[in-house]
This record gives structure tokens, sequence and C-alpha cells, in this order.
């Protein structure tokens, strides 16, 4: 069975497991997420969690569900935990080190209409002295799941929050 149909039954049975893949190349798809000449990677790891969605009013009356933050955990190639994702959005490796991106400006191609898009995002802040410093940009690719969902959100549901499965690589590059 391929990897993406794996991940994708894991997800659909609301099972948050990572499954481990080796590192793939870039292909055309990528443009558009692909770091700049020069940069280099630093690590690849597996992500496993949820994208975590509020409902709210905007302005106007109208409710939608607005993204509050990844809640994952990011596991090595070799299984063991690198780390966790979340809200800023923030990378934290076990080693105390982390980093933050600008989550409002990303590059953004969208791979897979039933999942949250690939990203190439400018990391803004880094902390700690690890495998995360230094780190300039980060990556989210191949990913499964994650989407807001399409209805259930409304002024009875005002506040609600809801955690929605998804799965991805992500990419650190100095």
């Amino acid at each position: 069975m391929a990897l993406h149909a794996v991940r994708a039954a894991a997800i659909a049975a609301g099972l948050s497991i990572v499954v481990l893949a080796p590192s793939r190349a870039v292909t055309a798809a990528d443009a558009g997420i692909v770091p700049p000449a020069g940069a280099t990677v630093v690590r690849e790891v597996q992500a496993g969690g949820a994208q975590v969605y509020g409902c709210t009013e905007s302005p106007s009356g109208t409710y939608a569900w607005t993204l509050i933050g990844p809640n994952a955990i990011l596991v090595n190639a070799d299984g063991t935990t690198f780390g966790s994702h979340s809200a800023g959005p923030t990378w934290t490796a076990a080693d105390g080190s982390a980093v933050k991106a600008d989550g409002a400006h990303p590059a953004m191609v969208v791979k897979r209409p039933d999942a949250v898009p690939a990203l190439l995002l400018n990391v803004t802040t880094s902390t700690g002295n690890g495998v995360l410093s230094g780190v300039r940009f980060v990556r989210r690719d191949d990913t499964l799941g994650g989407v807001a969902p399409a209805g259930g959100c409304d002024a009875a549901h005002a506040n609600a929050r809801v955690a929605v499965h998804y799965s991805a690589i992500y990419t650190f590059y100095r």
C-alpha cells in the first residue's frame, strides 16, 4: 500500500499515528515552496496531530471556522521524538531549541483539496542552542487532512473548537 494511502486510512480511522518516510526529491509540483538557492537541509521530520479550529463570528455577523493552531508531535526518521509543533506557528525540538515563523505570509501550494496546503515559511524568531539554531525556513509538504470542517459553525456553535487530524512532513533549512 502506498505511503499516502496508509496515512489517509489512519486519518480516516481517527488515528494519530505517524508513518515514517524517506526524504523525497523536489519536483515541479513543489514550485513556490522551494527555499532559496544555498539553503541547506537541517532536518526532515514527520508530524502527526491536529489542526485546531474555533468557530468565530466575523464583524459582519457570519460564522466560520478559524485556525487556532496546530497541535502535533514531530518524529525523526528513526522513530524517536524530535519535538512538537504548536500555534505561532512554532516548532520546538526536544533539545529546547525552537523557531517561530511568519504564518501570515507563507508561500503556499494546494496539492490536495482535502488537505492543508504545502507551505514555505520564513522563520522570524529562533531561540536556544540546538538543532533548530539558525534555521531560516520551514517547509510543510506531503500533507494529509487538517482542513477546517465545511459546516457546523453557526451562532449555536459560537466559540466551539474542533481538532482535525492531519499529518505532514516538515523540513527545516539554514
